[in-house]
C-alpha cells in the first residue's frame, strides 16, 4: 500500500502544472504566506520555480527558506476532500549559472508565456528540495512520505540528449503523440508538442494545456524512452482499433 502511495503521489504531483506555495512571512512576522505558481519537477523529485524578485513569496524565501507546495485535481462534483492532493515541503534556493539556463528551456517549453518574463532582470530559477511529503489520496488513505522514498536517480541522459529526443519526436513524431494524447486524456489533436522527458513519464501540449503521460517502466538508460514510447503508441493505437 505504501509503495503505492508513493506511485500514486508522484503521478498526480507529475500530473499538475500549478499548485498552492506557502511561505513564511517576513512583513506579517511568522505567519504562513500563500500564492500560486506554475512548476516543473525533474526526474529526482526537485521543484524548480521561476519567479520575480518582487513577489511576495520570493522575498519571504530570501529570509526564510522553507516552503510548501500543494497541489490537487480540482473536483468538478462532490467532495473534495474525496480526491487526492499532495503536499511537499522543503527548502528552496535560487540557482544560477548553466544550470539555472537549462531549467529555464524545460520551464519556457511546459509555459511559453515565460518566455516574455526573460526579459524582466529580476527573475530567478529557484529550485526546492523535499524534505517530507504528505499524501492524501481520499478517505483513509493518508500517509507521510520521506526524503529517502521520495527522492529518485537523476534522468541518465543530459539536457542536449533531452532537447533532442523532444525535437526527434516533434519532427517526426506528432501522429504517434496523438494516438497517445487520445487514449491517455482523450484529446484530440493532431499536432501536440513534446514539452519535457523524466525518467517515469513524458508531457505533451495542446491547446495550449500540458498532458502527463505516465511510462509503463521507469527509464534507466537513454534507449528505454524509446521502447516505453513504442509501447505506449502501440496500445493506444489497439485501443483504437477496438
Amino acid at each position: 500500500m505504501r509503495t503505492q502511495a508513493l506511485t500514486d503521489a508522484k503521478a498526480l504531483l507529475r500530473a499538475c502544472e500549478t499548485g498552492v506555495i506557502s511561505t513564511i512571512s517576513y512583513n506579517l512576522r511568522g505567519y504562513p504566506f500563500g500564492s500560486v505558481s506554475p512548476f516543473i519537477s525533474c526526474s529526482e523529485g526537485k521543484l524548480y520555480f521561476y519567479i520575480s524578485d518582487i513577489a511576495q513569496h520570493a522575498k519571504n524565501l530570501e529570509k526564510d527558506s522553507r516552503m510548501s507546495l500543494t497541489v490537487f485535481h480540482q473536483a468538478e462534483e462532490g467532495d473534495q476532500n474525496a480526491h487526492g492532493r499532495v503536499t511537499v515541503v522543503g527548502d528552496a534556493t535560487p540557482i544560477k549559472g548553466d544550470k539555472a539556463q537549462q531549467i529555464l528551456e524545460q520551464y519556457v517549453l511546459r509555459f511559453p508565456e515565460a518566455e516574455t518574463y526573460k526579459q524582466a532582470h529580476d527573475f530567478k530559477i529557484w529550485q526546492m528540495d523535499m524534505v517530507r511529503v504528505r499524501f492524501i489520496g481520499g478517505f483513509g488513505k493518508i500517509f507521510w512520505l520521506e526524503q529517502e522514498e521520495w527522492e529518485a536517480p537523476a534522468s541518465p541522459w543530459d539536457f542536449e540528449a533531452e532537447t533532442g529526443m523532444i525535437a526527434h519526436m516533434n519532427e517526426d513524431h506528432q501522429d504517434a503523440m496523438a494516438l497517445i494524447l487520445a487514449h491517455h486524456h482523450t484529446v484530440q489533436d493532431d499536432a501536440p508538442t513534446m514539452t519535457g522527458v523524466v525518467t517515469d513519464g513524458f508531457y505533451i501540449r495542446s491547446q495550449d494545456k500540458n498532458y502527463y503521460v505516465p511510462f509503463e517502466n521507469v527509464c534507466t538508460k537513454h534507449e528505454d524512452v524509446r521502447m516505453e514510447l513504442v509501447r505506449l503508441t502501440n496500445r493506444a493505437r489497439k485501443s483504437q482499433a477496438a
